[in-house]
């Protein structure tokens, strides 16, 4: 009998563990932040991870002579590369209901 417990309990444990999300941990990605960069050494676009259930915070994530940093959404860099980030969302936002030379119309 107690080896019947042990097998269901084994099957549950791996089940368990192939169900979780794979590639994402459970905590946040940034911890200590860079005081101050020069926006002409940024190699690449920022990457803004909003919050979410893994972490509550906001995240931006910069790529420095090939060496990615945190930088604080409070300072103000971290709130140009916000305010930049949802002009661009509202811009593609924009075009996906224009169509070249046409306007499309809504039902």
């Amino acid at each position: 009998m107690k080896s019947v417990i042990v097998a269901f309990l084994t099957c549950l444990l791996v089940l368990s563990s192939q169900g979780q999300i794979g590639g994402r941990s459970n905590k946040c990605k940034c911890y200590n932040y860079v005081a101050r960069v020069n926006p002409k050494l940024i190699k690449t676009e920022p990457v803004v991870h909003p919050p979410s259930i893994f972490c509550q915070k906001t995240e931006i994530i910069i790529t420095i002579e090939n060496k990615e940093k945190c930088v604080n959404p409070q300072s103000p860099l971290g709130q140009l590369i916000l305010k930049n980030k949802s002009r661009q969302t509202k811009k593609t936002a924009v075009s996906r209901l224009h169509t070249p030379g046409k306007l499309m119309r809504r039902p």
